[in-house]
C-alpha cells in the first residue's frame, strides 16, 4: 500500500537498511488510518511554526505537538495523521527488533512503550539530545555514505541509551521514592512483564505471576500497578491483545481461532475488547495493515 502523491511515499515503508528516514518533504499532509510492525516517531522540529498545526491519533487519543515535541508510535498501534499543516513535520521509522535483540535494552522495552507525546517542555534534555541524533541520522541518510546504515544504528542506539537514562534517573526514581521500591524491585516487576508477556495465551493469574518472582499476591499488586501504571488483568489483557495483532498481521487464521490462540476464552469477549483497546474491530484492524 502506497500512500496519495500529494502526500508523500513515507509510509509505504518498502526502504533498504535498518532506518528509514521521512524527511519533512515526504511527511504526508494527512495520512489515512493503518498500522504496521515498524517503530515510528514523528518529531516536530524546534524551529517550527506554532500556528500550523501537527496532529496526529494513536490508539483513539490524539496529540497536538508544539515545536519542539516527539511522538512514539510503537509496532501495532493504530495511527492516522490528522494535520501535518506546513510540512514541518519529519520523523523515523525502523523495525522494533534492532531494540528488542539487544539485552542491555530489554529491562527498558516495556518502559518505553509507555511513552507516546514527549514534549519539550517537560524533558528538555531529552527532548533536545534527540533532535541532535535525528538531525545525525537525517544527515548520515542523505550523505549515502559507505558506513551509512552502521552510522545511523549506531546514532539511533545512542539515542535509546540517552531515552533509557531518563527513564531511569526521573521515572524510575520518582516511583522508586513513592514506592520505597529498590533497583532488585524494578528488575523483578521486569521479568514480571516478560513472563506475563511470554505465557499470555495461558491461563494466568495474579497469583502465579507474584510466585514467578517471590513476591505476595499482595505486595505484587500494589507494586506492579505502581511501576507498570497497569493492574494485573489490564496488563495481562494488553499483551494478549499485542498477540492478537501478531496473528492478524501474520497469518490466514480466523478470528475466532485467533482469540483462543491469544489467550481469550471466547470470541465476544475478544471482539469487546479488542475494540476497548483498538478503536476498531479485529477484522478491521486487519484490513488497516500497511504491508
Amino acid at each position: 500500500m502506497n500512500s496519495p502523491d500529494r502526500h508523500g511515499t513515507y509510509e509505504n515503508l518498502l526502504y533498504n537498511g535498518l532506518i528509514n528516514v521521512i524527511d519533512p518533504r515526504d511527511f504526508p499532509r494527512s495520512f489515512p488510518m493503518h498500522w504496521h510492525k515498524h517503530v515510528e516517531m514523528a518529531v516536530l522540529p524546534e524551529d517550527a511554526r506554532a500556528d500550523r498545526p501537527s496532529v496526529l491519533r494513536v490508539n483513539q487519543t490524539e496529540y497536538r505537538l508544539s515545536p519542539g515535541d516527539v511522538l512514539f508510535i510503537w509496532p501495532g498501534e493504530v495511527h492516522e495523521t490528522v494535520s501535518n499543516e506546513g510540512g514541518q513535520m519529519m520523523g523515523l521509522q525502523f523495525s522494533a527488533v534492532t531494540l528488542n535483540e539487544l539485552p542491555d535494552f530489554t529491562p527498558f522495552i516495556h518502559l518505553f512503550r509507555t511513552f507516546h507525546h514527549i514534549r519539550r517542555t517537560d524533558a528538555p534534555e531529552l527532548v533536545q539530545r534527540m533532535h541532535i541524533h535525528i538531525r545525525h541520522i537525517l544527515s548520515v541518510q542523505n550523505n549515502n555514505g559507505t558506513f551509512a546504515g552502521v552510522e545511523s544504528l549506531i546514532c539511533l542506539y545512542e539515542m535509546f541509551m540517552d531515552f533509557g537514562t531518563h527513564i531511569k534517573n526521573h521515572v524510575m526514581k520518582d516511583t522508586q521514592q513513592r514506592t520505597s521500591g529498590s533497583a532488585r524491585t524494578f528488575e523483578k516487576i521486569g521479568a514480571a512483564c516478560s513472563y506475563i508477556t511470554d505465557n499470555c495465551d495461558r491461563e494466568l493469574t495474579l497469583e502465579s505471576a507474584a510466585d514467578q518472582i517471590g513476591f505476595s499476591a499482595c505486595y505484587f499488586s500494589r507494586i506492579f500497578k505502581q511501576v507498570t501504571s497497569y493492574n494485573f488483568v489490564e496488563y495481562l489483557t494488553l499483551q494478549r491483545i499485542k498477540r492478537a495483532q501478531v496473528l492478524l498481521a501474520d497469518s490466514d487464521k480466523t478470528i475466532t481461532e485467533i482469540s483462543y490462540q491469544a489467550g481469550f476464552k471466547s470470541i465476544s469477549t475478544f471482539n469487546r475488547v479488542f475494540r476497548q483497546y483498538r478503536g476498531c474491530s479485529p477484522s478491521e484492524y486487519r484490513k488497516y495493515y500497511l504491508r
